[in-house]
């Protein structure tokens, strides 16, 4: 009780905090959730939303047996989770990112397809950030390399797989013979299938329901990390420490502003412990008897894999960390002006020039 109580006064006074700086800071605070409507916009509902709905569209197809063939001697014999729709649920979650990858196991789970231990195993094992997002939004937009992108997700992903094998083993040294049971999915197929013609409506309702969840986080912590800029004067590395910690994309940008080789591995440090917010929105997507502690700690585990594994493919692609050399912290962009438009806005620069000169007389 003691403890609940402590809970809610803690809220509580978070939430007068964040009153108190909406009052003393109200235009950082609004361009904090504009930045985040827009990186919404821009980035997180283009690229989870089709996502949300095609890994909904396939749970509930006969198809979600067959699509992750690739991938079944790993689930199978490494990670030794036996069935086929986990394969199919693992590839999904690396290409979807994490958001998926908490609303595809939570459904298998839901249906009794998988275990709990095999639930938590997919976790470990398939939150990521999407390539979409790595490759596009980090590599090419903020490092300016998309060799890099390419770098940081496969030194994602095999971060994942060695993650997922050790706390396999972790999981066998202190298992618990409660979450051993299995449910074979043939034996559920006729409660777990919606009606005929409903799987559309419902994958889409899923689909819109965790995309604005996902948005919700996104902007509430891009409000903080905006508000928090402007209390006190952070240098370029402390203020990448907060934002890492708090939002994985403002953790991200705030990495690209670093200079050399430091910009590559702020990046990959905000992409392997994947913030607050991405913690809480997988808690969110996730089902109620799964728990994200597991996730949680294995996290300083994935960020030692994941900075290995850079290096490795770093040194394997040569050239990547030139683009990312040559950056500076401002990029002004050159245009060439049509020969008629540059004499007009001469023209006009000399009529201020004379009228200001005029005014001094």
């Amino acid at each position: 009780m003691k403890k609940h109580y402590n809970t809610q006064f803690f809220y509580g006074i978070l939430g007068l905090v964040l009153l108190a700086g909406i009052l003393l800071y109200p235009k950082q605070s609004a361009n904090g959730i504009w930045i985040g409507l827009i990186s919404c916009g821009k980035q997180i509902i283009p690229s989870l939303f089709p996502f949300f709905v095609i890994s909904n569209l396939i749970i509930a197809s006969p198809l979600v047996n067959w699509l992750g063939i690739a991938a079944i001697p790993f689930t199978k014999f490494a990670l030794k989770i036996p069935g086929q729709k986990s394969a199919t649920a693992l590839l999904i979650s690396w290409i979807g990112g994490f958001a998926v990858s908490a609303n595809i196991i939570s459904q298998l789970y839901e249906k009794k397809q998988i275990s709990r231990r095999d639930a938590l195993l997919l976790l470990v094992c398939g939150v990521t950030s999407g390539p979409a997002f790595v490759i596009n939004a980090v590599g090419i937009f903020m490092l300016n390399s998309m060799p890099l992108g390419v770098c940081l997700i496969c030194a994602m992903i095999c971060a994942n797989v060695c993650t997922a094998l050790l706390f396999r083993i972790f999981m066998e040294v202190f298992k618990s013979k409660a979450d051993e049971s299995y449910v074979d999915s043939s034996d559920l197929q006729q409660n777990s299938i919606a009606p005929a013609g409903n799987e559309l409506i419902i994958a889409l309702k899923k689909a819109i329901d965790s995309t604005i969840t996902v948005c919700g986080f996104v902007m509430f912590f891009r409000f903080i990390c905006n508000m928090i800029a402007s209390v006190a004067p952070f240098s370029d590395l402390s203020f990448f420490s907060i934002a890492a910690l708090l939002e994985v994309t403002a953790g991200c940008t705030a990495a690209s502003l670093l200079k050399g080789n430091m910009a590559v591995i702020a990046c990959c440090v905000s992409l392997s412990i994947q913030s607050l917010s991405v913690l809480l929105q997988v808690k969110a997507l996730l089902h109620p008897e799964l728990s994200i502690l597991p996730l949680i700690l294995t996290r300083p585990i994935h960020l030692c894999f994941s900075l290995a594994f850079l290096k490795i493919f770093v040194h394997w692609i040569p050239g990547t960390l030139s683009a990312v050399n040559t950056l500076v912290p401002t990029v002004i962009s050159t245009t060439r002006t049509a020969p008629d438009v540059a004499a007009v806005l001469f023209f006009l620069c000399c009529v201020v020039l004379y009228r200001v000169k005029k005014q001094e007389k």
